[in-house]
This record gives C-alpha cells, structure tokens and sequence, in this order.
C-alpha cells in the first residue's frame, strides 16, 4: 500500500511545477514567435552553404535572379523541407509534379520549378534546354497580366 500511495503525493507535487513550466515556455516562445522569422541567430550561420540561384517570374512576367537558401525558399512558398528535394540535382527523383495548399512543384527533366499564385521559382534558368520553356513563361504571364489590365480598364468605365 505504500507504493499505491508514494506515487500519488509525488505526482501531485509535481503538478503544479509542471504547470509553472509550460507558462515560463510559453514566456520564452512568445518573443521567438514575435520576431516574425528573422533569422536572430546574430549570423552565425554559414550563408553560402545551400544558396542557389532561382529564376523568380512574377504576375506581371517580370524575371529576376535571386540568391537564396533553402529556408528563404521555404518560408516564400510555404513549403516543407522535404517538398524541396525533389529539384535536388544530387537526388535522384522520376519526374514528380506536387500539389500542395499554397504551391505546385515540378521536376520534369530539366524543368524544376516551384509555381505559386503569385511568383514561378526556376531552377537551372541559364541551361539552354529550359530557356525556350522561360521564354515561353514570360510570353504567356505577360499575355495574361496584359488581358488583365485591359479587362479592368474596361470595366472601370
């Protein structure tokens, strides 16, 4: 019967411990969240180690070069980690296209591409047999934001 009785007293005494030990995490996680993910390590980081260059067309078929890491990548898209593997030229992966909520992403042969309601994220943007399918890009975007732009000058009026 002690031994029914010796776990109880301790679990109870360890109760409110506890409790004080989730409000003082809670404490230590808000200002992390508060920082709205900047990177407050100080830079500490290795910077260059996973920086890519990413061919990044927005709505408007606008194109830009972009030198970011992974995690940039995947705090822009919405992404998980593991989403990102398949355009990892160091893995080998069939060709994949994955629907998420917030992204689509393609590995089609040389064609890796994360596709966003807002932006298209190239990779491989200056091998010459994924140029003809970014002029393309550009063509189609530009067509469509141009169709746009009309549209609304036209029921403005």
């Amino acid at each position: 019967m002690a031994r029914g009785t010796s776990p109880q007293p301790s679990k109870q005494a360890a109760a409110p411990p506890h409790a004080e030990d989730e409000t003082a995490g809670e404490a230590n996680v808000r200002p992390a969240a508060f920082s709205g993910g900047v990177n407050i390590s100080g830079g500490h980081r290795k910077k260059a180690a996973g920086v890519k260059p990413w061919l990044v067309l927005d709505s408007t078929g606008q194109a830009q070069v972009v030198e970011a890491e992974k995690h940039a990548i995947m705090r822009r898209t919405g992404l998980p980690a593991r989403d990102l593997r398949i355009l990892d030229p160091l893995l080998s992966y069939p060709s994949t296209v994955l629907g998420r909520e917030r992204a689509i992403v393609t590995n089609l042969e040389h064609i890796k591409a994360i596709i966003t309601a807002q932006e298209v994220f190239l990779l491989n943007s200056r091998d010459p047999l994924v140029i003809p399918f970014i002029d393309e890009l550009e063509r189609r975007i530009l067509r469509h934001h141009q169709a746009l732009k009309s549209l609304v000058k036209s029921l403005s009026f």
